[in-house]
């Protein structure tokens, strides 16, 4: 009943509710979603390769490098929102360390 007295209340095309995913960083466990899953995907295949070459014992082994890596990815997303922009940015458009004047 609520929902839709706000429903009425709204000017059509005037009005609406934002999403989330517009302003805000869209995220996987505390760091930027492409990077985690593709981190997550990285992981998973070196242990599906332990688990054939070297046997299960081994098979873990990937799989707490992807925590300290998952952990790693959730401290610089905490400490910079856009570390992984300005790192490409700095890699794609080799910006100068230092500028002079004049």
């Amino acid at each position: 009943m609520i929902i839709r007295q706000e429903q009425e209340r709204r000017i059509a095309g005037y009005e609406a509710p934002i999403l989330r995913g517009v302003w805000e960083r869209p995220m996987r466990m505390g760091a930027p979603r492409m990077w985690a899953a593709m981190w997550m995907a990285l992981c998973l295949y070196a242990a599906l390769i332990f688990l054939t070459v070297v046997g299960m014992k081994w098979a873990l082994l990937p799989l707490l490098v992807w925590a300290v890596g998952q952990g790693l990815l959730v401290v610089l997303t905490q400490w910079d929102a856009y570390w992984d922009d300005l790192g490409i940015a700095q890699v794609t458009r080799r910006y100068k360390a230092v500028y002079e004047a004049g």
